[in-house]
């Protein structure tokens, strides 16, 4: 199973897992979880810190430094899980990830923030759905902790997009 999550976030995040050359990669939804929540997280991190940098509000410069600092915490449960089951992780977001972390440094300043909240509420709502998937297919307690506690974290940063969007006035699709 291709599990995406910029876990999540853990959000949450786009595409597939980059899972070429990995060697002795278990086969599995846990690992195909694990590699991509990681790559997830390293994505998130770097919008987070992108978004502290760069955004024009200081909603979107506040929600950067949020997820950035909730991601590093994710990932060092999501490596620990992954040592403990043998999963070999990736050292670098999937190449969509990567190339949404060039838009975001290419986008302006008035456009980054239009961008950034877009993309975010987009990753949020993969990983919200992602999540109950995982729940549903795993059978390892580790992961099902790692899912069980991002879940109302997902939501808590999907409901801070949403009222970024709407404080900010972007017009932007509504759920």
């Amino acid at each position: 199973m291709i599990f995406t999550l910029g876990f999540a976030a853990l959000s949450i995040v786009p595409a597939a897992p980059a899972t070429a050359g990995l060697p002795n990669r278990p086969a599995s939804p846990e690992a195909e979880f694990l590699i991509a929540a990681h790559q997830g997280n390293l994505a998130q991190i770097k919008a987070g810190k992108i978004a502290a940098r760069k955004g024009e509000s200081s909603a979107v410069r506040k929600l950067g430094k949020r997820f950035a600092s909730y991601h590093k915490k994710l990932d060092s449960q999501v490596r620990a899980v992954s040592e403990d089951l043998h999963v070999s992780l990736p050292d670098e977001p999937n190449s969509e990830q990567r190339q949404l972390a060039a838009q975001y440094k290419a986008a302006s300043a008035t456009e980054f923030d239009t961008l950034f909240v877009t993309t975010q509420i987009t990753n949020y709502e993969r990983a919200a759905k992602l999540a109950g998937t995982v729940l549903k297919i795993t059978t390892d307690p580790a992961v099902q902790r790692i899912v069980e506690a991002a879940t109302p974290v997902i939501e808590q940063n999907r409901e801070a997009l949403t009222t970024t969007r709407d404080q900010l006035g972007l017009d932007l699709p509504r759920e």
